[in-house]
């Protein structure tokens, strides 16, 4: 709730006093503060100084995104340092603390940073980030312009709700072709992670977008079902092709 004096300055910056300007339209000033803070953080995401770590730039010199995709909103990637990044973010980071998360990438909500790059998709990188992590950030870039439209956890409520493995969300069939699609392009090994996903797809068990999109639960409950069944069922295929591989865990 705003408290401010009736003869004060009003919040919003007119110069005014609040009487004569947003007294009783506090909802309004929620609204502009909102907006600022928003456009706060899109400048300082976007005022980090863009790194070349690996093969980062090489790859992304190598997607026509709007050929492609179709999508003529994005022109570009740009790349940034992941601690730096993360170190702006109020979530939990205790999960970013592990010898994965050191090779490791992060694709940043293009809604953070509208309000100051439209034309540039944003990624967080690691400075010894492996190829697989950087291709598996540039499908969901691809995914999310021209495939199922979704951003690795946009389906968080969703997978509560059912109790659907978030896998089983952010990576659905659609992400699965361009994943494999970049694999030969950039002539990548996929990482332990990866080659499950690229697994479940040529054997087509990942989940069709449209099924989440139109929340056909049942259907989705179903699917993922079948999905932990096909895994376990072909468990001792699954680990020869993955020993060895970056992420194996045994």
């Amino acid at each position: 709730m705003w408290k401010i004096g009736r003869n004060e300055p009003c919040p919003c910056g007119s110069g005014k006093k609040f009487k004569n300007c947003h007294i009783g339209k506090e909802e309004d000033l929620y609204m502009l503060e909102t907006e600022a803070m928003k456009t706060a953080v899109a400048v300082k995401i976007t005022s980090l100084p863009e790194v070349d770590y690996g093969r980062a730039k090489e790859m992304a010199a190598g997607i026509d995104i709007k050929g492609l995709t179709g999508a003529s909103d994005f022109t570009g990637i740009k790349f940034i340092d992941f601690d730096k990044y993360v170190a702006m973010e109020s979530f939990d980071k205790g999960n970013l603390r592990d010898e994965h998360h050191r090779c490791a990438g992060l694709i940043v909500n293009p809604m953070k940073t509208e309000d100051a790059d439209k034309k540039n998709l944003y990624i967080a990188i690691t400075p010894n980030i492996h190829d697989s992590s950087l291709i598996h950030e540039l499908a969901h870039v691809l995914d999310l312009l021209g495939g199922s439209g979704f951003l690795p956890g946009s389906a968080f409520q969703l997978g509560l709700q059912t109790n659907i493995p978030m896998d089983h969300l952010d990576h659905p069939k659609e992400y699965g072709d361009w994943i494999l699609r970049l694999k030969e392009i950039f002539d990548v090994e996929l990482d332990a992670e990866d080659s499950i996903i690229a697994f479940l797809h040529e054997n087509g068990m990942l989940m069709d977008s449209s099924l989440i999109k139109e929340k056909k639960i049942r259907e989705m409950v179903d699917h993922s079902k079948s999905m932990i069944a096909f895994l376990m069922n072909h468990k001792e295929d699954i680990n020869e092709l993955i020993k060895g591989r970056i992420g194996y865990m045994g």
